[in-house]
């Protein structure tokens, strides 16, 4: 396959557009922009005229804009704006090409929607699909698989999207997004990695890395004391495959001098040398999949055998001694949890002052191997891909009314955000302005959305009131 100068391409006036799904969490934990545009950006070559627009931040869209081209990414959640957004620039005559994780896992039904679809990842095909753009012979597919495999990764160019996109400089209250890694190794089925950037693990070279901190803090940061920091959000699959691994990022980003927050199997916190190499490098936040407090429950998703309450509980608050907070991801499935198993994680999450708390319900996302099996099995009962927040109940419930579950988890995710539960964790937890603004944005979110779900189906606490499952009902 032949390539050409990427340079010697014709300029172009390219829109890249981050879509924002109507059910989509408007909380302050949000990047200052979608890291795959971030990278489309960093590919696209000098002469082209790059604009980027970020709905998550409520950018306005300029359909008459005179654009060669317009690219839009998607993840299942923003897959129906995207399609609406490509269907109106396709109204005014402009080519739109469509891309990102539900995309590549959903070709033929992106395809009524775009002039080309870009499946897989972009970085080694992206030149290719531009200069075809420049001389008018745009394939409709352009496939990750038909282009050399990436083997590194692209390093992010921060001043080319500060001049492409709407975001002046922050704070350390939010956040940068940046790899230090790609890929991972693992194959759990409820995870897309494996089908999109693959198993092979990318690091970035140090030098590479820390050159990007440094202009990202040039172009994106804004201090708030002569002491203050930026926070950078790690954008990693898996950080930590190992602990040797895991231990030299952790001295590379120590040595960039800035805080970051990190997705992190809690295994790898009952090391307490890792613990104090996270803190050392400046973490102040670890994002750890604890899915449940029940035994059986962990069994189930076979986390039994390494994971429970009091381990937990542990970890928790040894990583809290250590100045490390340790936000706790929370799964509910009908099939396994009952109501009582809801109350009961509230009193663990308040017992335990757990960081800003994430509730989420089952879902099979396309491109997973859950996906498939529960397509497979008839489970999946819904594919409106704006429920597909995590907050909607998607698949088949036997044991209890959908509605009312969901109203359950959604209703005791809002009660883990009262006042009295965000001002109990501020008060024990490190880092506590990061705490105390995001949890207020949690809790504004939430309770909005508990709102409007009652109103919707013309719901309130009471029905929740004796819920049984079926099964116990005989």
């Amino acid at each position: 396959m032949q390539f050409p100068d990427p340079e010697a391409t014709r300029p172009l006036k390219i829109l890249l557009v981050s879509p924002q799904g109507k059910m989509d969490d408007d909380s302050n934990q949000k990047p200052l922009f979608h890291m795959a545009l971030g990278v489309l950006a960093s590919l696209t070559p000098p002469q082209h005229k790059l604009e980027m627009v970020d709905e998550h931040f409520h950018d306005e869209i300029n359909y008459d804009g005179d654009y060669d081209m317009v690219g839009i990414t998607s993840r299942t959640l923003e897959a129906t704006r995207a399609y609406e957004i490509a269907d109106e620039f396709r109204r005014h005559g402009k080519t739109v090409i469509l891309g990102g994780l539900h995309i590549s896992f959903n070709p033929e039904e992106a395809a009524k929607h775009a002039d080309c679809i870009v499946v897989g990842e972009a970085d080694n095909l992206w030149t290719t699909l531009l200069d075809d753009v420049a001389n008018n012979r745009l394939k409709e597919r352009y496939d990750a698989d038909d282009f050399p495999p990436v083997k590194s990764i692209t390093p992010i160019n921060y001043a080319r999207i500060a001049e492409a996109s709407k975001r002046t400089k922050v704070d350390g209250t939010k956040s940068i997004p940046i790899y230090v890694t790609r890929g991972c190794p693992f194959n759990c089925s409820f995870c897309v990695t494996p089908n999109f950037t693959g198993k092979k693990y990318r690091a970035q070279n140090p030098e590479s890395l820390k050159q990007q901190v440094e202009e990202a803090k040039k172009y994106f940061f804004k201090a708030n004391g002569k002491n203050s920091k930026p926070w950078f959000m790690l954008t990693d699959e898996n950080l930590g495959i190992n602990k040797k691994k895991l231990w030299e990022a952790l001295d590379l980003l120590k040595e960039c001098d800035i805080t970051f927050s990190v997705f992190l199997s809690i295994n790898f916190l009952e090391d307490p040398v890792t613990v104090k190499k996270l803190v050392d490098a400046g973490c102040n936040f670890v994002l750890a999949g604890l899915e449940s407090i029940k035994q059986s429950t962990l069994e189930h998703y076979n986390k039994g055998h390494v994971n429970s309450a009091e381990k937990y509980t542990k970890i928790i608050e040894d990583c809290r001694q250590a100045g490390l907070n340790i936000q706790g991801n929370f799964l509910f499935n009908p099939a396994i949890d009952t109501f009582e198993d809801i109350d009961e994680l509230v009193q663990f999450v308040e017992k335990n002052r757990i960081f800003m708390p994430i509730f989420q319900i089952i879902t099979p996302y396309p491109g997973t191997q859950m996906y498939h099996e529960y397509k497979d099995s008839g489970l999946i009962t819904d594919e409106d891909w704006e429920k597909y927040n995590a907050l909607h109940l998607v698949i088949k419930s036997d044991r209890y009314d959908p509605l009312l579950f969901q109203y359950k988890v959604l209703s005791s995710y809002v009660k883990v955000y009262s006042w009295r539960h965000i001002l109990a964790r501020t008060w024990v937890n490190p880092r506590k302005m990061i705490n105390l603004v995001t949890s207020i944005a949690f809790k504004t979110h939430l309770t909005a959305q508990l709102k409007a779900f009652e109103r919707e189906h013309n719901m309130n606490p009471a029905m929740l009131t004796g819920v049984k499952p079926r099964e116990a009902n005989g």
